[in-house]
């Protein structure tokens, strides 16, 4: 890649996204140095939110800009650049869940800690689409099941304690959680496998 002067550097730097994503259509170095620049760090971070790696979220950031600079010639942005690219970095963080060893263990903790509390920031919830199908999932369930689930994970009640309140047996109520999250963790790993067969740029 061609050196830049800082004056050179300077235009681009005052460049809106959008306006880099522009010249970067046209195959201009300088406006894809700047988004990298720009944008490199927030989608590590995001990266390594998602897989707990560091050396995972790295590859994931360089895939996304090689991708970035492979497929500039055809680039079509409907969004905003940076939710484009955090977009594209969320499911390529999926897919290399999935394609790992890791994928049951990732949807069984999704699953077994998901609350009301973690659906409402993103900082306590890796992906809030995913909390939404979690959320929906659990209102398709049985009325007794739904309420078994939320007694446990939300009001973190013993099994003893929901099942006075329900009038069920405690045996009742751990099967009912087991059934809960096991129908989540199927929810969960049909996006997963969504994500890796239809993942997009």
């Amino acid at each position: 890649m061609p050196p830049f002067s800082d004056r050179k550097m300077l235009h681009y730097s005052k460049m809106t996204d959008m306006e880099l994503a522009v010249q970067l259509a046209n195959g201009d170095h300088g406006a894809f140095s700047e988004i990298y620049n720009r944008h490199w760090k927030s989608l590590y971070i995001y990266a390594r939110s998602i897989l707990k790696d560091s050396d995972e979220a790295s590859d994931v950031v360089q895939d996304i800009f090689t991708t970035l600079w492979n497929r500039s010639p055809h680039l079509q942005i409907n969004t905003g650049l940076k939710a484009y690219l955090l977009t594209a970095t969320r499911h390529q963080a999926l897919r290399m869940i999935y394609k790992s060893s890791r994928a049951n263990e990732y949807v069984t903790e999704l699953a077994q800690s998901f609350s009301e509390e973690a659906s409402s920031t993103d900082d306590n919830c890796n992906f809030r689409e995913l909390c939404t199908i979690i959320d929906h999932a659990l209102e398709n369930l049985p009325p007794t099941m739904q309420a078994v689930y939320r007694k446990s994970k939300h009001e973190e009640l013993s099994h003893r304690s929901i099942a006075a309140e329900l009038g069920i047996t405690e045996h009742s109520s751990r099967t009912l959680l087991n059934r809960a999250v096991n129908s989540l963790r199927t929810k969960l790993t049909t996006l997963l496998s969504l994500a890796a067969i239809f993942w997009y740029f």
